[in-house]
């Protein structure tokens, strides 16, 4: 579906029975006429990025300007970019902000080091990814002798390189975020600063913006307090290693001092994730896949990934030092972004309520400790998956705004972002907002300012995650053509996530990649779709297929323009009529 403010589009031209483009996004379904060239782009079957003309309505043919030819379709790295021009990401960022990033050097850091606080005789530490190039969140943790916790979080001062309504500031707020497609991070800043200077690298000295928070026994804030301070961070560890070492392996390159941190924080982290799930927090266990690309770009294996306790520690850790932060400056009533996700309204609970009752879950949920009995019944049981997804698609989704608000998910009464400046802009602007009231200057930003910025923010968060999504389907539509073109068409093992009026929606185990298996292709009976009881059942043998239910595939077609896939159940004979593996690029796919 076209947004009416979208302005670009990518997609193919042709020339036949006019110059029109097919744009790729599968959803779009119109062409859109090229009204005119700049330059000499007529070149057909290359990506090219369209201007389009103002929408006037749905009824209205679309029409544009061709502005830019990217290269052929099948050309090397057409895909990522024709991801990067629809979405308007830009990598590079122009001289004057790269100038201006520069002007800031390790003798910057020096100089502020005796306005701050000084903790580098504490013990602090980074956990990321293995793949992490910047590190934007250290942490100290320590308990008093009546078993109070005193837990520090330090996160890079971004502000103090990033000047409000400097070039880099202008920029970063167009970006409002990163953007991680499949194969590259989009940066909201440059990295001059992102990788080196806010990054909290370990045995250096870095400027941060601290969090205090003391715990009670239970886990309930005591105090908060945030400051300016100066950290040197004592090591970089991974989620791989942490992980290791909380599961008892025996891990020589942690030091000893951090090995004794970790097991408080392990215990912490316990404590407070415990309390939270006991609040209501949702709780799902979904998967995230993992694509390993060669030189070229194509896809050569995946694997899954599950959140770990390793990233569940910091992950607490975070999310407690967001909600404290939010309490802080709701009690100072002064103008700030929250992150706040608004509970399902009456027609998303209807609906979820009868998506669970396709899978055979006969209950109306009311709240979220209702929807987290629910997942808990099914963990483990090939329903998990269907059940989480019945659950997810009928929630809102999480935005940032001006006013207070619940965040239904973590079932926090107040929650922002102050973890992540590098790499989320609304992040950086509650650090400035914290600043003002430490020194007692006033508020950087209006209400106003900050609704605006709440709106823009919200929306540039979802276009990177689409992008996101994007990059990855893109990947893997190539990966699973490639491999019918092969002749490696399974067995796959997949699950069916629901009914269609056409066939059976599965998801395969491995890359949780979606296609249809159509009612057609079957040889043992005629089938008949019963969406709403989640189930197919044959006409003569009364067989029933049931959303939930494992199944083993293999590849029949694969259509890349339209990014779908059509299986069919392995061992099952093939129709009279069909002897030859089909591949599909322009034409309509049974899904």
């Amino acid at each position: 579906m076209l947004e009416q403010n979208q302005k670009v589009l990518v997609g193919i031209l042709h020339n036949k029975p006019y110059w029109h483009i097919i744009p790729d996004n599968p959803r779009i379904r119109h062409r859109v006429k090229v009204r005119d060239f700049k330059k000499s782009l007529a070149i057909k079957n290359h990506k090219v990025v369209v201007h389009l003309d103002p929408w006037k309505s749905t009824s209205a043919p679309l029409t544009g300007i061709v502005m830019e030819d990217l290269g052929p379709v099948d050309g090397p790295g057409i895909d990522m970019l024709s991801i990067l021009r629809n979405y308007q990401l830009e990598e590079d960022f122009s001289q004057a902000v790269e100038d201006e990033a520069h002007t800031f050097s390790a003798d910057s850091i020096h100089a502020e080091i005796p306005h701050r606080k000084d903790l580098r005789d504490i013990l602090t530490f980074t956990i990321d990814p293995e793949e992490a190039k910047d590190h934007d969140d250290a942490v100290s943790l320590t308990q008093t002798p009546d078993g109070h916790w005193n837990l520090g979080v330090h996160i890079a001062d971004v502000p103090h390189f990033v000047p409000i309504g400097s070039d880099i500031d202008k920029e970063a707020y167009h970006r409002s975020t990163n953007a991680y497609l499949i194969d590259r991070v989009i940066p909201m800043l440059p990295r001059h600063l992102t990788t080196d200077l806010c990054s909290l690298k370990p045995l250096e000295d870095r400027l941060t913006h601290s969090l205090s928070i003391t715990l009670d026994k239970k886990g309930a804030i005591l105090h908060t307090e945030t400051f300016l301070s100066v950290i040197r961070s004592s090591a970089r560890l991974t989620y791989t290693h942490v992980q290791s070492f909380l599961e008892g392996q025996t891990d020589q390159t942690i030091p000893k001092p951090i090995q004794k941190s970790l097991m408080q924080q392990q215990e912490l982290a316990a404590l407070l994730r415990k309390n939270r799930l006991e609040s209501g927090s949702l709780e799902f266990n979904l998967p995230e896949i993992k694509c390993i690309l060669d030189t070229s770009g194509k896809v050569t294996k995946t694997h899954k990934r599950i959140s770990s306790e390793a990233y569940q520690l910091i992950e607490e850790f975070m999310l407690i030092a967001n909600q404290a932060v939010a309490h802080l400056l709701f009690s100072k009533s002064v103008p700030a972004l929250y992150r706040i996700h608004k509970e399902p309204d009456l027609e998303n609970w209807l609906q979820m309520m009868l998506d669970l009752k396709a899978i055979g879950i006969f209950e109306s949920p009311k709240d979220q400790r209702h929807l987290n009995d629910i997942v808990q019944r099914v963990v483990g049981t090939p329903r998990e998956y269907p059940v989480s997804l019945a659950i997810l698609r009928n929630l809102t989704r999480a935005v940032y705004s001006s006013s207070l608000g619940e965040h239904f998910g973590l079932a926090f009464s107040h929650y922002t972002h102050f973890t992540s400046p590098i790499r989320r802009y609304p992040d950086l602007v509650i650090h400035r907002i914290l600043r003002s009231f430490e020194e007692s200057t006033p508020p950087p930003y209006t209400h106003q300012d900050l609704t605006c910025m709440a709106t823009h923010c919200s929306e540039r968060e979802r276009h990177a995650e689409e992008a996101e999504k994007e990059s990855v389907a893109l990947k893997l539509i190539d990966y699973y053509d490639h491999k019918l073109r092969k002749g490696d068409t399974g067995p796959f093992p997949g699950i069916i996530t629901s009914i269609a009026s056409k066939g059976l929606l599965v998801e395969l185990e491995e890359t949780l990649q979606r296609g249809l298996l159509p009612f057609s292709l079957f040889t043992d009976d005629y089938y008949v779709a019963e969406p709403e009881r989640g189930r197919a059942i044959g006409k003569r043998r009364k067989k029933v297929w049931s959303v939930g239910d494992l199944v083993s595939v293999e590849l029949v077609k694969v259509c890349t323009q339209k990014r779908l896939i059509d299986f069919r159940i392995f061992n099952e004979s093939k129709p009279k009529k069909e002897r030859k593996r089909r591949r599909c690029h322009h034409k309509k796919s049974s899904i």
